[in-house]
């Protein structure tokens, strides 16, 4: 395993540790997860796209982001009704099914596994997720829940993301043929390397399974469905779209990623079951940080 997938894992314990221990809680993923989403994520996304030259193919990384939630949601809807489960429940089910873990999982791997030019992709690949998770998958949790937010917050929480915003300037310069000044690149990359350490840690602080001894039938399916289910949809969506080497690879591990701590926000503005939703984001990242070892094989093996 890559010294930089043994940070990973080392880091993730560690916060694991600190919160199943008690001295530290889910405050503290939120706060440390808003600074690694507002500050340093946004870096990351200026200086891995900087100096990568976009393929003529490069669109087809966020339709394959689609071409994987969107049917796996609508391939666990029937399967959610025909549980009778209450629908906070089913609603829970689904999203923590559809979100994928990008910034806290899927980047830090992309990164260890293919260097800068696969975490180019990875992001590319995530804006067709984050586009369907701050819509239809956020619609879904509003549709579902018991709480009464305005629909029109998925838009705000878009138009005010640090990240979207990152992404965009990006995309402009690109157009424009234009690259960051190099002092800006200087000055952006320490914050851009604090980016996969302080993910792990994120992910390590949001492990709680309190709810899972309740939920763990309906938790380990959500984790199949997420988990197995996209890797075939992955599978798919890759020759669908006639994928190759990086994109293909990128592709297919991104679509088995653990669930998103997202989901967890979610569930708990909309008023969905939060501790279903909590129990597959933790088995998942969990199952997720298990499999590490055998990323670097099975990257290879996709490169092919």
């Amino acid at each position: 395993m890559p010294p930089s997938l043994q940070a990973f894992l080392i880091l993730f314990v560690v916060g694991a540790t600190l919160r199943l221990s008690g001295l530290l809680g889910k405050p503290h993923a939120e706060r440390l997860g808003l600074f690694v989403f507002s500050f340093t994520l946004p870096a990351t996304i200026l200086i891995s796209l900087d100096r990568v030259t976009f393929a003529s193919t490069a669109w087809k990384l966020p339709l394959a982001a689609c071409l994987i939630s969107l049917p796996l949601v609508l391939a666990s809807w029937p399967l959610a009704r025909a549980l009778h489960l209450t629908r906070p429940t089913q609603g829970g089910f689904l999203l923590a099914i559809g979100c994928i873990n990008s910034v806290y999982f899927a980047y830090p791997v992309a990164l260890a596994t293919f260097g800068d030019e696969g975490l180019a992709q990875a992001i590319l690949f995530d804006l067709g997720q984050t586009a369907l998770t701050l819509t239809l998958l956020y619609m879904l949790a509003v549709w579902h829940g018991t709480g009464a937010p305005s629909a029109r917050s998925a838009l705000r929480r878009l138009l005010v993301s640090p990240p979207f915003w990152a992404l965009t300037i990006m995309l402009a310069l690109k157009t424009a043929a234009l690259h960051l000044p190099d002092w800006l690149h200087a000055v952006l990359t320490p914050v851009h390397l604090m980016t996969t350490p302080l993910a792990s840690l994120v992910l390590g602080l949001s492990i709680s399974f309190t709810a899972v001894p309740r939920t763990w039938r309906l938790t380990c399916l959500g984790v199949a469905m997420r988990m197995l289910g996209g890797l075939l949809l992955g599978w798919l969506a890759a020759w669908l779209l006639n994928l190759t080497g990086l994109e293909r690879a990128v592709v297919i591990l991104i679509a088995a990623m653990p669930s998103a701590v997202t989901a967890v926000i979610f569930a708990t503005e909309t008023g969905l079951d939060e501790d279903l939703v909590a129990s597959i984001v933790a088995l998942s990242i969990c199952l997720g940080v298990a499999l590490l070892p055998w990323l670097p094989s099975l990257a290879t093996a996709l490169l092919g």
